[in-house]
């Protein structure tokens, strides 16, 4: 058995790393954000959106480049997209075309 000056002694904690907070009260800051920031957002969000009505249709014009269906899609009718609101939007050949420059 090695003497007793021969045996590795404990690690020193390294200057370099500081060790890291035991966190035994941080879960009260965030409560606190929550709380104090979060719910009163929320619920000022909530009450603001029972304010807001229903958009409507309003006219638009059919160009070329809007509303393109290469091919038909697998749900439905296969013309409306899957988040299709037929109280907001427009099904290809719905809206008017627009009108012809003639100089």
């Amino acid at each position: 058995m090695p003497p007793a000056d021969c045996r590795p002694g404990p690690v020193p904690a390294n200057p370099c790393c500081p060790t890291p907070s035991p966190g035994l009260g941080s879960f009260k800051k965030y409560r606190s954000i929550f709380l104090f920031i979060c719910v009163p957002l929320m619920l000022v969000q909530g009450f603001s959106s029972l304010g807001h009505r229903t958009p409507t249709k309003v006219d638009c014009r059919d160009y070329e480049f809007m509303r393109r269906r290469t091919k038909r899609f697998p749900w439905r009718c296969g013309r409306e997209s899957l988040f299709h609101n037929p109280r907001v939007n427009f099904l290809p050949g719905e809206c008017e075309p627009p009108p012809l420059e003639c100089d």
